[in-house]
């Protein structure tokens, strides 16, 4: 319940400040009386992924592993991908006053028809065929211009996937019996610091190969490794002491909300590792809607930005209700959305590409082990 808890916290201030600071920077959409942006829910949720790796990797082969990791990430993902570029081109030529192409084909891909004088001063950014390969095949963090992102919370599902597959190459290689965990660690988190570096030779490769984020990954490790004796308290805190360092000097405004938000989340992972679970009456009484929340995090981090700011639009060019009545419709149709996409394509999807096959026979026997019933805890879905 522990980790539930920091997840639910995560994903709230994730989907907060995007639906409350950022969408009210987008031309055509109406702001709310209040900012709750403070930028530090999706690197607590890249720290949560880290330290998960820990305890899930160790319980068998590596490629197994990382077939399921990948099994819960990319369905889910790629259905998304699809239905936001598809919900974002009908909508968003409309926005511009511009007309679709006639047909199918032509409203999905063809260019649109624009006025020979335009009508609007601020025009939305249509995706094309090139942005959805770009996020389809998980290269669109190579692109610098962020223009062309199909939505502007995928950039982290290229980071987990990269994270993951050095996870299984590492875990598999010999040299995890040869070198410490905290010499791993730190070599993790200085390459983290020296990644900007990498900008002079092109700007996208810091974070499209993940070196960027590194750091995060490393202090989720350092708090599972810490939890299980296997690495010293001095040696946790400077680790975690380094992240936050690394997360002030790239944070976006306001940094040091953003700061303390982040010091904050670890002190209460570290507390979830070592300590009992939480069983303070407010959290009993939430217990169900928390871990309901938390088992549809995935999905709500997938679906809540561009559809959010594409549903923001209509209702706010609709002139629908007060802004309390649009943030509430918001809000639900995001969680709807969130959870029809975790049951109807997450765990199904899940579950068969991680079904055990019986040799002998045609058929697949679905085995019900831990694996197949741990639920997504971070922003890929990772456990």
């Amino acid at each position: 319940m522990s980790w539930d808890v920091i997840r639910v916290v995560a994903i709230f201030f994730v989907i907060a400040g995007h639906v409350t600071g950022l969408a009210s920077r987008i031309p055509g959409i109406e702001g709310y009386p209040f900012s709750l942006a403070i930028p530090f829910g999706t690197v607590t949720l890249l720290v949560l992924s880290g330290y998960f790796i820990g305890p899930t990797i160790r319980k068998g082969d590596a490629g197994r592993w990382l077939r399921a990791r990948l099994s819960r990430l990319l369905p889910a993902y790629l259905v998304a991908v699809l239905l936001t570029y598809c919900v974002t081109r009908y909508a968003v030529v409309t926005f511009n006053g511009w007309w679709h192409q006639p047909g199918v084909l032509g409203m999905l891909f063809g260019d649109p028809v624009r006025p020979s004088v335009p009508t609007v001063e601020f025009p939305w950014h249509v995706p094309d065929l090139n942005d959805l390969l770009l996020n389809v095949l998980l290269l669109h963090e190579w692109n610098p211009d962020l223009v062309h992102r199909i939505d502007g919370s995928y950039w982290t599902l290229p980071v987990q996937v990269i994270a993951f597959v050095c996870a299984a190459l590492l875990w598999r290689s010999k040299l995890r019996h040869r070198v410490r965990p905290h010499t791993v660690l730190w070599a993790v988190t200085a390459i983290s610091a020296a990644s900007p570096l990498l900008s002079l030779f092109m700007s996208s490769v810091p974070t499209a190969t993940g070196t960027f984020y590194g750091h995060l990954f490393a202090a989720g490790m350092a708090i599972w490794l810490w939890q299980h004796d296997r690495l010293p308290s001095l040696q946790l805190v400077m680790l975690l002491s380094a992240a936050v360092g690394l997360h002030a000097l790239r944070a976006s405004a306001p940094e040091v909300a953003s700061v303390i938000g982040l010091a904050v989340m670890l002190v209460l992972m570290c507390l979830a590792a070592k300590g009992p679970d939480w069983d303070v009456p407010v959290v009993r009484l939430l217990r169900r809607p928390i871990s309901w929340l938390a088992g549809i995090s995935f999905g709500l981090y997938l679906v809540h930005q561009q559809l959010g700011y594409v549903l923001a639009r209509w209702l706010s060019e609709a002139g629908f209700g007060p802004w309390w009545l649009r943030l509430t419709v918001i809000v639900t149709a995001v969680v709807v959305a969130a959870w029809l996409l975790t049951v109807l394509v997450e765990r199904p999807a899940y579950r068969v590409l991680t079904r055990p096959r019986t040799r002998g026979t045609n058929s697949a026997v679905a085995v019900p082990t831990r694996a197949n019933a741990e639920p997504a805890v971070s922003v890929g879905g990772a456990t």
